[in-house]
Parts: structure tokens; sequence; C-alpha cells
């Protein structure tokens, strides 16, 4: 028998035998025999012995998995990559364009009085297309950066199927300029892409009382850097339609300003730490706490109604958790000769607050968020208008915002008059690049 083979015979022996002969009991006062040791025979050179053979596997299945873990990334980040559009990227550094689409597919249940004009996710239990939107964006000198979008399915709205159209030039920090059809810089929950939210959708209350894209020129500054950053505007006059619940109008922008003269708003965001990054939920569970906070206010002088608002959020991440909450408040007065016959018939003040608290269960793929909103359409009357809104949603991120399925249940609560049967449970999936 080879010197080596003896080794590791002897060297087994000797590693399994000692948790037995270590787990006895000895009688109290009993002597211990000093162990005897055997030597066993040099191991021939090149040759295992028994304790290199037992743990030469451990660091092996532990690479082995660390490799696994490694490539499982390695493949998220790459797929992460290819969707975010950077490898669909054309061009170089003096120009480029990138395309992106987004396709959002709901599937669920709504209670018999479900109205999609009062708000609700669904007016029927089924299916519905949320959003369907192709464009191309990309930069021009690395100082001008353009967004052209389209919302290729009908929404029925007066403004067609345009959705984004914009030219950014921003030479510096210190002043940039946004011209087109672009945000209106008012809600900052409505400013977030709605393909980077916690919950299916954006708060009933946001809908209701943000104006959306609106055709004109924006000036903005970053008089801190990365920190602090001021924006003002000019656009075309805004229209709200019939329902508070359906917000403003998506007026025609081909034709020019018709009716509703102009609007003016200005707004102030403050990140004092670390950025806090796109999306409202912690995605990564970046170990370190991340703040943001702002306001913004808004006059429009239109010859249908008079309105100006104000609004404030505040934006919390850390180590998985997120916390959002905004408050919005607008007063409207109809004008003497309003140009529209969906036209205000007395003064009105109107106020939503919303909040949002999540939690990454699992990093990068599996999130939980509970959103509780206030809303009151007219602060002079107690009617089925002042609501409390809560939804719980549960997120499966297959691969972050741009691959993701959905699960939320909506309880309308109404405060005062008539309760609705508006309740809805449904399930949603988001696929885009």
């Amino acid at each position: 028998m080879k010197v080596g083979t003896v080794s590791l015979v002897a060297g087994l022996f000797v590693i399994l035998a000692a948790p037995y002969v270590s787990a006895q009991e000895y009688p109290v006062g009993a002597e211990v025999a000093e162990p005897v040791v055997v030597e066993a025979p040099e191991a021939a050179e090149g040759s295992l012995v028994a304790e290199d053979l037992v743990t030469a596997d451990i660091p092996k299945r532990a690479t082995q998995d660390t490799t696994g873990e490694r490539d499982s990334k390695r493949m998220r980040d790459k797929m992460n990559e290819l969707l975010a559009g950077e490898s669909l990227r054309l061009g170089n550094d003096m120009f480029n364009i990138t395309p992106h689409t987004r396709i959002q597919a709901w599937l669920g249940w709504a209670a018999d009085d479900s109205l999609l004009s009062q708000g609700d996710h669904m007016q029927e239990s089924g299916f519905r297309l949320r959003r369907a939107r192709f464009g191309v964006d990309g930069s021009l000198f690395k100082t001008i950066t353009y967004s052209l979008e389209l919302d290729v399915f009908d929404q029925e709205k007066s403004g067609g199927p345009l959705y984004q159209a914009y030219v950014d030039w921003t030479p510096t920090r210190w002043f940039g300029m946004t011209v087109g059809l672009h945000k209106f810089p008012f809600v900052k929950t409505e400013m977030n892409s709605s393909g980077d939210i916690a919950h299916l959708d954006r708060a009933i209350g946001v809908d209701a009382m943000a104006p959306g894209n609106t055709l004109g020129i924006s000036l903005h500054s970053e008089l801190w850097e990365k920190h602090l950053t001021l924006t003002l505007g000019v656009f075309n006059g805004l229209q709200r339609k019939a329902s508070f619940f359906q917000g403003y109008n998506g007026i025609g922008i081909s034709e020019g300003n018709k009716f509703e003269r102009l609007s003016y708003v200005g707004r102030i965001d403050v990140e004092p730490l670390d950025p806090i990054g796109d999306g409202e939920v912690d995605l990564k569970s970046e170990k370190s706490f991340r703040l943001a906070f702002g306001g913004g206010g808004f006059y429009s002088n239109g010859k249908t109604s008079e309105i100006y608002g104000a609004s404030g959020y505040l934006h919390m991440k850390a180590w998985g958790f997120h916390l959002l909450g905004e408050a919005i408040w607008d007063h409207a007065r109809p004008q003497a000769k309003p140009t529209s016959l969906d036209a205000l018939t007395t003064e009105v003040s109107r106020v939503t607050a919303h909040g949002t608290v999540g939690y990454m269960i699992l990093k990068e793929l599996l999130g939980l968020s509970a959103r509780v909103e206030y809303i009151n359409d007219n602060m002079d009357l107690d009617n089925e208008g002042d609501q409390v809104v809560v939804a719980a949603t549960l997120a499966y991120y297959a691969f972050g915002h741009n691959l993701k399925v959905q699960l939320e249940y909506q309880k309308r609560i109404e405060l005062y008059g008539a309760s609705i049967a508006n309740d809805s449970v449904v399930a949603g999936m988001q696929f885009k690049f």
C-alpha cells in the first residue's frame, strides 16, 4: 500500500473518531487518559492528506456559489442595460438617437359603481390597456437633448396622439432652457415618470389636480450643483374637464393657443444629501439615507376660469425603505364670459394629499408598498367628493422597472353622503425600454 494511501486512511479515522470521543461523558472525578498521538507515515510528495481532502471542497463550493451569484447579477445588469436603451443608441458624441417604448396592460376586478370618469382603475372587470407609447430621444453636442413621444392608442383627448415633444439646451448647470410640449413643473409626483412608481398608477388626487404635459417654455438652474434646482416656466393656459377626477384637458397644440391665454409656474427642488435617484422605491436597497423635498406654485389666467395653486413634497429612501408624500391645493374662479361649456359655475377650493411607504423584501426583486390619500374636491361642501383612498401593492421586478408585474388592491372610502361600491383588485404588467 502506498504511503499516501496509509496517510489518507489514518487521517480519516482521526477526523471521524474525534467528534465521537469528545462527546463522551465521563464520571465525576474520573481520570481522563492522555490522548495517544499516532503519527501517520509522512505522505509522499504530491499526495493528498485527509485534511486536504475534507477542506479542499469547501472553498471550491463557496467559489462556485459566488461565481453563480456573480454570473446571475452580471446577466441582470446586462439585461437592465439593454432595456435601458444604451445598446440601442445610434450615433456618437456629436449626435445620437435612441428608440424607446412602454406598454402597460391591466387585468382586474372592479366593483359595480366604478367609473373611469371618477378616477377608478377600471369601469368593468376585464382587461385595460393603460399606456402604449413609442418615441425617440437623444442629444446633440452634449448640451442639447431632445425627446419625441407618441401615445399610440386613443386616450379620448383633444390633444391627439402627441404626448411629448421638446428640445432642451443646457450649456451650464447655471442655466438651461426647455421648449416644446413637456412636463408642467407643478406637482412632483406627476413630473416623475409613471413607469417608475411603486403602485399601478399615480394617486387619484394627482391625476385630478396636476396639469399634464403642456406647450410652453421653462428655464432651470442648479443653484447648488446636484442639490438645489430652480425652475420657472410660461405655458399655454389650462382648461379643466367637466369632472374633477378627470383633471385637465389635453388641449390641442398644433393650432397654438386659441382660447386659454397663459399660465405661469415655478418650483424649487432640494436634495441636500446624496442624489435621491430615479423612481419612488429604493430598488437596490442602497445603504445610505437620501432625502429630497420641494414645492411649486402656478397661476393660469384662462378665459374659462382663473386657477392658482401650490404643492409641496417630501421623499426619503434608505436601506430598501421608501417614503413619499405630497400635498396639493388650488383655487378656481369662473370667468365672466367663459369660452367652454364645461366652465365652473362658482368659486371652489380643492385639496388632496397622499403618502406612500414601502420596503424591498428582496433586493431588486420583490417589494411591498402601501398608499393612503385624502381627497376633497370642494372644501366648502361635505359630500361624496371627500374621500380616503387606500392602496396596497405587491410588485415583482423581473428586470427593474423595465419588466415588472404588480398586484394592487384599492379601497375608496366616501367620508360623507352615500357609500359607493368602487373598490378594485387589479394585476398589471409593464414592459419598457
